[in-house]
């Protein structure tokens, strides 16, 4: 049977078809959750919604929202929810949220934990269940427990006093010195919790090998990549022809489009430097960045200075549900990602899987992506997609020269992009995944 991703019926297929008792008590510690925009955030009300109508007793507890504008469509996401959210963790207090966490869940008896990051797992030392999470790589590359000790957690967790430190804390971008000071702790704490997890579901191949390197067993750990509700992204002729008269695109122009924040990692400015180049291949060209970010100032002004201002259009964020009518519009995605290192942590940043990619997958546009990270994981070479090696100028126009010139390559790539998109990155697969592995380790509890 051929699972459509996006059917209701099929989540449902996919998650009973695991054999679970009539109801598990489960609680969902998605940290990242809507109203907020990102790919966390959509696998997490994916996942919710799923279990929920799967006929599961779900209930979420997430960051609380300390924003007017967001508490208000919080209220709103909430209401339409079909499972009880409670937005009670604090950003900043780990241990705070620790104990309220302890303290609630003792009183509901819950079967199952499952968490967004790896952070969670001491939970199940404490209430005698299995704790299953997702890593992401970042969580562990990367810890994002901004206040690591017990004493004081309390504290800085309160809400007035969070609210404060926390925007202090984006306004400077995390400072370098304040990174430093945490560093360790943070580390011991991420090694930790990691370890005490029942299962990982790590979203690459390069996550895995992060998680092993902190002593997690790798027997704990399986490999799930995806994450794309296919029927929305699926290529559709009328859309792309809509969207690219709103644009200002005619059918001869090339559109070679990114979707990313705006940081280093993600390697725009070497994008960007690649342009002048690119338009000697592709004369009609246009280059449209989706995405926001504090190097979007930085990346403004390369465009300025290069001269290539008519060709690079920078969008900004776009809402979850309309980033599909700029894949819709493209003829090509590219993600030119790369491994950066803080310069005073010395910690690093990576790609670890990319759910554009499964996106531009499910789209119908041939991929051309860096060999970064977790990229691999996604993108073959040569099968559903082109890598060249990251910041390699060479290697990269040799590649989408080959791209623009060979139809049949392309067609061949969109092909089995498709394929892949709809046999391992669609919602029924990643979702019947989770039943499988929440049904294991159930039973071995």
């Amino acid at each position: 049977m051929r699972l459509r991703a996006g059917s209701h019926w099929c989540i449902w297929f996919a998650l009973e078809a695991c054999w679970w008792p009539t109801t598990v008590r489960l609680a969902l510690i998605l940290t990242e959750f809507p109203p907020s925009l990102g790919g966390m955030q959509t696998h997490a009300a994916f996942l919710a919604r799923a279990l929920h109508d799967a006929g599961h007793d779900v209930c979420v507890y997430t960051y609380r929202c300390d924003d007017a504008l967001l508490h208000e469509a919080a209220d709103e996401f909430d209401r339409q929810a079909r499972y009880p959210v409670r937005r009670i963790l604090s950003r900043l207090g780990f241990w705070a949220n620790h104990r309220h966490l302890v303290s609630m869940l003792r009183e509901t008896s819950v079967d199952l934990v499952y968490a967004s990051t790896v952070y969670y797992g001491l939970l199940g030392v404490e209430l005698g269940v299995p704790v299953i999470c997702r890593s992401v790589g970042n969580d562990v590359q990367r810890p994002w427990i901004a206040y690591p000790y017990r004493l004081g957690s309390r504290v800085v967790s309160h809400p007035a006093l969070e609210r404060r430190l926390h925007a202090w804390y984006r306004r400077w971008h995390a400072p370098e010195w304040l990174e430093a000071t945490f560093r360790k702790q943070r580390q011991a704490l991420t090694r930790r919790t990691a370890r005490a997890n029942a299962t990982i579901l790590a979203n690459s191949s390069y996550t895995r090998h992060l998680l092993e390197d902190l002593g997690v067993d790798r027997h704990s750990v399986r490999v799930l990549t995806g994450g794309v509700d296919t029927s929305r992204f699926a290529p559709c002729a009328l859309t792309r022809e809509a969207v690219r008269r709103e644009l200002g695109v005619d059918a001869d122009t090339t559109i070679l489009l990114t979707v990313c924040r705006l940081v280093a990692k993600k390697g725009i400015d070497f994008l960007l430097a690649q342009v002048p180049a690119l338009r000697q291949i592709a004369p009609r060209l246009r280059v449209i960045v989706v995405g926001d970010g504090k190097e979007r100032l930085r990346c403004e002004a390369q465009v300025m200075t290069s001269g290539i201002a008519d060709i690079v259009q920078f969008v900004g964020k776009v809402p979850q549900p309309e980033v599909q009518r700029y894949f819709a519009a493209a003829d090509c995605f590219v993600l030119a990602s790369r491994v950066t290192t803080h310069r005073i942590s010395g910690l690093q940043d990576a790609e670890t899987m990319g759910r554009v990619l499964c996106e531009a997958n499910a789209a119908g546009l041939p991929v051309l992506a860096s060999r970064s990270g977790g990229i691999p994981s996604v993108i073959a070479d040569e099968d559903n997609g082109l890598l060249f090696e990251s910041d390699d100028a060479g290697d990269f126009q040799r590649q989408f020269t080959r791209l623009y010139q060979d139809g049949a390559l392309r067609q061949r790539l969109i092909r089995r992009g498709l394929e892949r998109a709809e046999r391992e990155f669609a919602w029924p697969i990643v979702m019947e995944a989770h039943a499988r592995c929440f049904h294991e380790t159930l039973g071995r509890a």
